[in-house]
């Protein structure tokens, strides 16, 4: 059981780092959008972008929570 719950923990953890890698990516995408885009495509794209960036924090929160959790387990 012990060995199911920490192959688990490493799971959630790469999941959390790719999870991670998406966020910074669309964190810097956010940037040189918001830097670039006239009135229009801000209004029109950015809160788009806004989404993103907080469905990728909210994944990363709730993989975050997963693996908080099976580690009381093994405690």
């Amino acid at each position: 059981m012990e060995r199911k719950i920490r192959e688990e923990i490493g799971n959630l953890e790469r999941k959390i780092e790719w999870k991670q890698e998406n966020l910074d990516k669309a964190v810097m995408d956010f940037k040189e959008s918001a830097a670039t885009y006239d009135a229009h495509c801000i209004e029109t794209f950015i809160p788009g972008k806004i989404e993103e960036i907080t469905r990728c924090r909210m994944e990363i929160e709730n993989l975050a929570q997963q693996k908080q959790m099976l580690e009381y387990l093994l405690d």
